[in-house]
């Protein structure tokens, strides 16, 4: 087992960014990452609300914090957490590979998508099929668009889009909307949304340039834009020991990205919060890795 004050869970933005903070304050951490690194920035096609960078991608944002973090003189240590235990005043975090005796924990793992059920969400995705109407709305600026969902997060989405589309369609599989009620109300107050309740999306379609519309009910919706939000899939298993408290899938933190549980830290899209981007990820991980460190000279 080897030892270490600081482990992050997580080499994405969130990771990342708390990495850099703490190789800058010369603590001694890890950090950890099962798959790839960067997350979901490996997703994103195209960004054009990160500040200073009027138009860029995942990719190139993800190619230069790997420079820095060679610039800093920090590996990525690949291995795949199993799980983490509490022991004593620290923890135990437990991967495939090794496992590391540590005063404190930052959890910046993200979340990912639901496991993709409509044909033609997959081919489509980044081409037309977004998951972020924050992030990618400015492309269907005047467009028609649809959004597929029955929750808090597919109203919001709406919403927001409705601003910025010609027309959009609300696609609900049920009978009648849930979620809040004053989100039900500005829906059903927009002009340009169209509410189908009870529809069945059957195949999202398009050409080689990208979506060209949704089939609901055996009919095609000509649409350039689709927004699925069938639910998230949480990446916060490795936590079952310890329970954190959450707020649905997300772990709730304070204002320090502490949760609950004495030097455990979470970072990112894992944290309970209402705009989930970038920015916010890479925030994130700045505070929580200068409250991690704090917490471990207190010690």
């Amino acid at each position: 087992m080897k030892k270490t004050d600081i482990v992050i869970i997580g080499a994405g933005m969130a990771g990342i960014s708390a990495a850099i903070y703490l190789k800058r304050a010369n603590a001694n951490f890890v950090l950890l990452e099962g798959n790839l690194a960067g997350g979901m920035l490996n997703k994103l096609k195209s960004i054009e609300n990160y500040p200073g960078m009027p138009k860029t991608t995942g990719s190139d944002i993800l190619i230069a914090l790997m420079d820095q973090l060679r610039f800093n003189k920090i590996d990525v240590t690949y291995g795949n957490v199993q799980t983490i235990l509490k022991e004593g005043d620290g923890f135990e975090v437990v991967t495939d590979v090794e496992s590391y005796d540590t005063k404190a924990v930052i959890v910046a793992t993200g979340v990912t998508q639901a496991v993709q059920t409509i044909p033609g969400e997959e081919k489509y995705a980044g081409s037309g099929v977004s998951y972020c109407a924050i992030c990618d709305g400015n492309f269907f600026k005047g467009a028609d668009v649809a959004v597929i969902g029955n929750n808090n997060i597919a109203l919001e989405e709406a919403i927001y889009l409705g601003n910025l589309a010609k027309k959009l369609y609300f696609i609900c599989p049920d009978e009648e909307l849930q979620g809040d009620k004053n989100l039900r109300e500005k829906l059903g107050n927009s002009a340009n949304i169209e509410v189908k309740l009870s529809s069945k999306v059957e195949e999202i379609v398009g050409d080689d340039f990208g979506v060209t519309g949704v089939k609901v009910n055996g009919e095609i919706l000509k649409v350039a834009g689709i927004f699925p939000y069938v639910g998230k899939k949480s990446t916060s298993m490795v936590l079952n020991n310890l329970k954190p408290e959450k707020q649905g899938i997300f772990i709730k933190v304070d204002e320090e990205c502490c949760t609950n549980i004495e030097g455990l830290f979470a970072a990112g899209d894992i944290v309970a919060k209402r705009l989930k981007q970038l920015v916010t990820a890479a925030g994130d991980g700045a505070t929580a890795a200068t409250a991690a460190d704090n917490y471990c000279k207190l010690k």
